[in-house]
């Protein structure tokens, strides 16, 4: 994100920055926020096939329904068998997965299959839209994004940087909370003309007007955005002049540019408690298996190569991968897939139950489908329901997904009790209340 004299201008005058740049900012930023917990939201937007992703790929009526781009069970270029599978079924991921099983057998990624929506529609921008609003079929529309009903239940202080999104522009998700910041490239964020139009502006802007108050501490949030990213090359040099190691593995694809950008984020230690990523680029109706490959590989070569870079931090991170959509089971006379319903989540995180499947298998048999689509049987909220609670102290779920009971899967560690406790103290009968199970 790129600073300009017209963005001071719209700081002083209210606009989206000035809400985000108040006094005893300095302070904020650098104070010691390190044991604060990350989530992370990965966006695959385009509606990424999870049968094609972690397929049950030995499953006949699976085979038949896709004669020419099933993932295969064995022979070259098999997919990559997982253990515990759900339900009897056996799974296995896509063969360009090779880091995320990797992460699977390590413990650090959970998988969650027939997730999604529960929405009978099949465009992309009402279900992106649904999905980051928090919303199902038959809700009621909410003015806000997800997230920003979140963040707006949290009571601690927030720092400047403690929303980013690495996209050019935020997404619906964070509707509604304009103090999140879009910082495609950490590496600019900086006044156009860098340095020494940062020092003019500082030298115009040294009276007490608000215009000039705001001018200032922009400029401070530069100068230790500025400092940090020289701290963290310092210790980067230090660090190759003692190691062999090459560092973290990351693609030269835009989702590896993101995943650096973020990692580079979290380790500045600026305060940073929500970040969201995209991923674009799913939409395969035609020539899945070469395309789909490609995006697979770098999905999978990029969360590799973060959760190294980030080593450090993995106990405060929780990633959670998501769609829009899955695909439909049968492939289409393009040996592609069109749109469909249920799909695969994933959470990264050192706090994960990994190396594990969760959620009901509807099965793959003609009887067995949602209008020939994988049927949706966890539905999306619950398992970020389950991150909010255990991981972030989530104080109101029923503020952040007003419909959806609070209903764990075991997915992540946490101490979620309190958001029982107090859910049992206003109705201490309960055992199934509207918005948690017990």
């Amino acid at each position: 994100m790129r600073l300009t004299r017209r963005n001071l201008l719209l700081s002083a005058t209210g606009g989206a920055f000035m809400a985000s740049i108040g006094p005893g900012l300095r302070v904020s930023m650098a104070a010691d926020r390190k044991n604060d917990e990350i989530l992370v939201v990965l966006f695959a937007r385009g509606g990424a096939d999870g049968l094609q992703l972690l397929a049950p790929a030995d499953v006949s009526s699976y085979q038949q329904a896709r004669p020419t781009i099933a993932v295969q069970p064995s022979g070259p270029n098999a997919g990559l068998e997982i253990a515990n599978g759900i339900d009897g079924v056996n799974f296995f991921l896509n063969p360009g997965a090779t880091e995320l099983n990797d992460l699977y057998a390590s413990g650090d990624l959970a998988l969650i299959h027939a997730a999604g929506i529960p929405t009978e529609n099949r465009s992309h921008f009402k279900s992106m839209n649904m999905i980051e609003r928090g919303l199902a079929d038959n809700e009621a529309n909410l003015t806000s994004g997800w997230l920003t009903r979140h963040i707006k239940t949290l009571t601690a202080d927030r720092s400047f940087m403690s929303t980013v999104s690495t996209a050019s522009n935020n997404p619906i998700s964070l509707l509604g909370y304009p103090q999140a910041v879009s910082i495609p490239d950490v590496q600019n964020f900086n006044v156009a003309g860098g340095d020494r139009n940062a020092n003019i502006i500082a030298a115009l802007n040294s009276g007490s007007s608000t215009y000039q108050k705001a001018a200032q501490q922009t400029i401070e949030i530069i100068n230790t955005v500025q400092d940090k990213l020289a701290d963290l090359e310092l210790g980067s040099e230090t660090r190759e002049d003692s190691s062999e190691t090459e560092g973290p593995a990351y693609t030269k694809g835009p989702l590896s540019g993101a995943l650096r950008n973020l990692a580079t984020l979290i380790k500045m230690d600026v305060g940073l408690d929500v970040a969201t990523v995209d991923h674009g680029g799913w939409d395969h109706h035609n020539n899945l298996v070469n395309e789909f490959g490609g995006q697979i590989s770098e999905l999978s070569q990029s969360l590799g190569a973060f959760w190294e870079d980030v080593s450090e931090y993995r106990g405060r991170i929780s990633l959670v991968f998501m769609t829009e959509f899955g695909r439909r089971l049968s492939e289409n006379a393009s040996n592609g897939t069109d749109h469909g319903s249920g799909s695969v989540m994933m959470v990264l995180s050192g706090n994960a139950n990994g190396g594990q499947m969760y959620g009901d298998w509807p099965g793959v048999g003609s009887s067995d489908l949602d209008n020939g689509d994988l049927a949706v049987t966890t539905d999306y909220r619950q398992v970020i329901a389950e991150i909010l609670a255990k991981r972030h102290n989530s104080p109101s779920l029923e503020t952040v997904f007003p419909t959806v009971p609070y209903s764990p899967l075991g997915i992540i560690n946490g101490d979620d009790s309190a958001l029982k406790n107090a859910v049992v103290a206003s109705n201490p009968s309960a055992g199934c209340t509207k918005h948690v199970c017990l």
